[in-house]
Formats: C-alpha cells, structure tokens, sequence
C-alpha cells in the first residue's frame, strides 16, 4: 500500500491534528484528489491524520498491539482500495468510522470462531515466549492467569459477534471507538433516538451473555 509502510516497527505518533475538523476534512478532500488522480504517496497524510483514531478503536477492542495493527493496517488497505467510491457527500471522518468498524467486526467474527481453539491449545510457542520474557526482566503471566486472559478475551469476541447489525456497529463505535452517539449516530445513518435504543439494547444483550462474568 502506498503511503507510510506498516510493519512490525510501526510507531503510531503521539500527535493529533491541529486543524479544526472543518480544515481538516477540507485538507483531506484535496489529499483524497490528489490519490485519486496518481500521486499515491499522499495517502501517508491520510494515515498520519487518522492513525490515532483507527488504532484506538482496534487497541480498545484487542487489548493486544499484535492484532490491534493487523485491524489497523487492514483498515487503512481498505480505505485505499476503496478510495474512489467516498463521494464526498459524508464526511471523510465519518465514511473513515464505517469502514474501521466493518474491519473490526470482521476481525471480532474471526476471533469467535477461532479463539476458543486457541484457548485450549498452547504449545511449546507460548511455553518459548515465556522464557524470552522471563530472560528480558518481565514477569509474564501464569500460565492459569493467560487461559483466563484468553478466556475472557474469547467470551467478550462471541458475544459481540452475536450482537445484531446495527446493535453490534452501535456498541464498537460508542466504546471501542469512544464516540459520542451523534457521531455513532452519523455514522451508522440512524436519529440519534435510534442509535440510542440500539445502545441500549446492545448494552442489555452483551450484560445478559456475559452475566456469568459481570
């Protein structure tokens, strides 16, 4: 992908924009002409502007840099490859939201249905891992404490994989993502009363699957 390369030693920077959101989003709209019409070097720009944002959202729902910056670089392909179909009647920020979320439910269906496989399953792997960890000063965690980690990681995944649509959108984006609801609202294409029972149904749904837990 064009722009800023993703590797493992990708270092999402400390800063936000200083424009206002009206200055950027009309930077953005230039930076999006300019990638649209060959200079792909400038969607480095959009991934530094929006980086923060897209990996909050995927360090929120993984609790883990590793997957957190697959969600991240695979948000950011697909932004690229869909560029051209943004036509600019929704806020850049607000298609940007859609397309973050999409991405991490997908990644939430994945985790549903392997985690509990990987629960069961540890390996000389996570036994090596421990030992590199052991060597470098950190305490890493017991193996009972990782099983109940993955545990509840798995759990949290299944149950918002069984949340319904827009329900599931509602709640990544409300706290995952950290937005307000008229954002959540924008970005789904509901009233903000709406969004708000899917909030609230989602929230129910997710205490009654996880209540064991709670």
């Amino acid at each position: 992908m064009p722009g800023q390369p993703m590797g493992e030693d990708y270092v999402i920077q400390s800063w936000a924009p200083e424009d206002t959101p009206r200055e950027t989003e009309e930077k953005v709209r230039a930076i999006v002409k300019d990638v649209l019409d060959g200079d792909h070097e400038r969607f480095g720009e959009i991934i530094r502007i929006y980086e923060n944002r897209v990996f909050s959202i995927a360090w929120n729902l993984t609790g883990c840099r590793d997957d957190a910056m697959d969600i991240f670089q695979e948000c950011f392909m697909r932004i690229f490859r869909a560029l051209s179909s943004w036509k600019g009647k929704a806020r850049f920020s607000t298609w940007l939201h859609r397309i973050a979320t999409n991405t991490a439910i997908d990644f939430v269906r994945r985790e549903a249905r392997h985690q509990h496989k990987r629960v069961v399953t540890s390996g000389n792997e996570d036994m090596d891992r421990e030992i590199e960890l052991l060597a470098e000063g950190v305490n890493p965690l017991t193996p009972l404490e990782e099983l109940k980690r993955r545990e509840l990681r798995a759990r949290i995944f299944e149950a918002v994989s069984q949340l319904e649509g827009k329900q599931r959108e509602c709640f990544i984006l409300r706290y995952f993502a950290d937005l307000p609801v008229s954002e959540v609202a924008a970005t789904i294409g509901c009233g903000e009363g709406t969004t708000k029972r899917h909030l609230f149904r989602a929230r129910e749904k997710m205490k009654a699957l996880l209540y064991d837990l709670l």
